[in-house]
């Protein structure tokens, strides 16, 4: 049977399609907000003969209409990724994201669609650090982020069906970023932001091994505060354009890095490593060493630097640029509380 054609743009989408994919008769639709960052995404409302058919509003995810950052997707394999992951693997996760109705690609990645459930519409909470903050609010992401870890742990299937998966890319675009994040904002920022900006670059290729270094597992790639959702006290994962293959502290250290305050960070940060360590024990993994974890932990929150600065650099085009100041402060005393830049040296 042929797969149905993916529209190239929101103008191309008709009821026809629409009923196809979904497999129920849309007799009408219509396009209640739509705009791009990394990728675009437009809300729709469905209207169908039996007006109990089906969800009344999808939330989809589309190429960008701007065309550098179009070709930046295309070319980072962002879209693609995303798609494939709805496709084929998100309903037999053991953690919470959005229900998948349709997504699909074309081989390059160039055309791409994901038709999703609308989480407004289910009630759940998002950007909840703010307002859920506590050391139990930590842990049930490190729960939630033992159970996916744990099921993919070291497994087989990166050879066989998730041969797909691959490790996080490396874009070429990155360290140039970089080095205009350093030349915009280095004088007004502490004097970590410059050490591992230059630590960076002058060893790009070799930190980026140093990130993969330890057991493989299924990573989400991106988690922060924006990239969570809460439903029914439980934490959800959306946005996983960055689904990787790779250690589990890549995850583990993106979240603590960037949502620990500086004096959780002091007083129980360790703690917050060994309570993911023993969540993983008691799904049955071999997990690392503490000493291991915390090594890596101070190595991955380089990466949660690396990626908020690119970030920086793009201006207000990704993330408000007064949001990610605040974000980096944060970030920048994790870097000192971890010794970051020099156990990232030391390691190469």
């Amino acid at each position: 049977m042929l797969r149905p054609t993916i529209p190239g743009d929101l103008q191309s989408l008709s009821g026809g399609w629409l009923s196809e994919v979904l497999g129920l008769p849309v007799t009408d639709f219509s396009v209640l907000d739509a705009h791009a960052g990394t990728t675009g995404r437009a809300l729709l409302e469905l209207r169908y003969r039996d007006a109990r058919a089906g969800p009344a509003r999808l939330f989809v995810k589309l190429p960008p209409t701007d065309q550098a950052q179009r070709q930046f997707v295309v070319s980072s394999g962002m879209g693609r990724r995303e798609a494939m992951f709805y496709r084929t693997l998100a309903g037999e996760l053991p953690v919470r994201v959005p229900r998948c109705y349709f997504a699909d690609s074309d081989e390059a990645g160039e055309a791409y669609i994901m038709l999703l459930e609308n989480l407004v519409d289910s009630g759940v909470t998002f950007k909840n650090a703010s307002t859920r903050y506590s050391p139990e609010y930590i842990r049930q992401v490190l729960g939630a982020f033992a159970r996916l870890h744990a099921a993919y742990w070291e497994s087989e299937r990166f050879a066989a069906d998730l041969a797909w998966v691959q490790p996080p890319v490396q874009h070429a675009i990155g360290a140039q970023l970089i080095a205009r994040a350093l030349q915009l904002h280095a004088q007004h920022m502490p004097a970590v932001f410059r050490d591992m900006g230059e630590l960076y670059l002058a060893h790009t290729d070799a930190i980026h091994q140093l990130w993969q270094r330890g057991a493989p597992t299924l990573i989400h790639g991106d988690v922060h505060d924006g990239n969570l959702f809460y439903d029914a006290d439980q934490p959800g994962f959306l946005d996983w354009a960055m689904v990787a293959r790779g250690p589990g502290l890549r995850d583990v250290g993106y979240f603590l890095a960037g949502n620990l305050t500086p004096q959780d960070q002091r007083d129980s940060g360790r703690d917050m490593l060994r309570y993911y360590r023993a969540q993983l024990i008691d799904r049955g993994v071999s997990a690392p060493a503490e000493a291991e974890l915390w090594q890596q932990y101070q190595w991955h929150a380089g990466y949660v630097w690396v990626g908020a600065a690119v970030t920086l650099a793009m201006g207000d085009a990704w993330q408000p640029v007064n949001y990610l100041q605040a974000s980096m402060q944060r970030l920048h005393e994790a870097l000192d509380t971890l010794g970051s830049v020099a156990a990232i040296r030391a390691a190469l």
